[in-house]
């Protein structure tokens, strides 16, 4: 009897043994070759790049889990936000490709894959990566992503050009304004503040603020929308057209025989720097 429990137990144990070994001695062998990420500073969009090897002789479908790879202002990590991007696709943004619920097919070999990855401040990010297929973790792995505290620019300028347009009535300056960065270093909330005076009797007639940011050798627009202006100086010869110029907001409406002085200034890490036109000029006052 003892006997017969013995070898029923024995063949149970083989048989489990041999189930192990089918799963896992021929299942999905896939592992993390390497990762590498190229330099990205604070607010800039990058690329984790990964190398999946497939050592089976047939193409399997894995899924990529990816922790770290967009963390915000506050510090916290956005989960799976990190879109792929396999080798294959033409458009890292089709719809096809991007989400994470939608397997990968590698083909025997080496295989590559992209993670899209982002970060507000600086500091170390370690991105998580697992591979999963049959049920299972296949491989994990860890590559630290180092974002460096940016510099500081030292040479800050603002400038102001503009263009006229005359109609029957009136004459409208449109202004544009820029921040210019021309050395290296980048910086977020630049203030940059705006005032129309009355070159008569000095009296302040508008004003407004903003904030800015450059980066290294940067020309940063300060005007809000695309295609419009920063500011708007109409100079009524009848009645004012009553246009609203919107969206933008700087906007001034005058009569003829007026004529203004427009400044941008900006203080910032104990450096000043200044711009500003006084419309319309001489050779162009009716």
């Amino acid at each position: 009897m003892k006997k017969n429990v013995l070898i029923t137990l024995s063949a149970a144990f083989l048989i489990l043994l041999l189930g192990i070994f089918w799963y896992y001695g021929t299942g999905t062998d896939v592992h993390i070759a390497e990762m590498n990420a190229s330099p990205i500073g604070v607010h800039e969009s990058g690329q984790l790049d990964i190398v999946l090897q497939n050592n089976g002789s047939m193409p399997v479908d894995v899924w990529i889990e990816a922790e770290n790879t967009y963390v915000g202002s506050d510090g916290v990590a956005h989960p799976n936000s990190g879109l792929l991007i396999p080798s294959d696709s033409e458009d890292p943004w089709d719809v096809n490709f991007v989400s994470h619920e939608t397997p990968i097919r590698l083909l025997p070999g080496n295989n590559s894959v992209s993670v899209w990855i982002g970060y507000v401040l600086p500091g170390e990010y370690p991105v998580k990566v697992k591979v999963l297929g049959d049920g299972r973790i296949l491989d994990e792995g860890t590559y630290l992503v180092e974002i460096p505290t940016p510099e500081i620019p030292e040479n800050l300028s603002l400038k102001l050009e503009y263009e006229i347009k005359s109609r029957n009535t009136s004459d409208v300056y449109r202004i544009y304004g820029y921040l210019i960065n021309k050395g290296s270093g980048s910086a977020e909330d630049i203030p940059v503040n705006l005032t129309v005076t009355d070159e008569k009797n000095g009296e302040l007639v508008f004003a407004s603020s903003g904030l800015y940011g450059v980066r290294e050798y940067d020309k940063t627009p300060l005007w809000t929308w695309p295609d419009y202006p920063y500011a708007v100086v109409e100079i009524a010869y009848g009645k004012p057209s009553g246009e609203s110029y919107m969206p933008v907001q700087n906007v001034v409406v005058g009569k003829s025989g007026d004529r203004f002085r427009i400044n941008v200034t900006s203080t910032w890490q104990n450096r000043s720097t200044s711009a500003e036109l006084l419309l319309p000029p001489g050779e162009e006052r009716r």
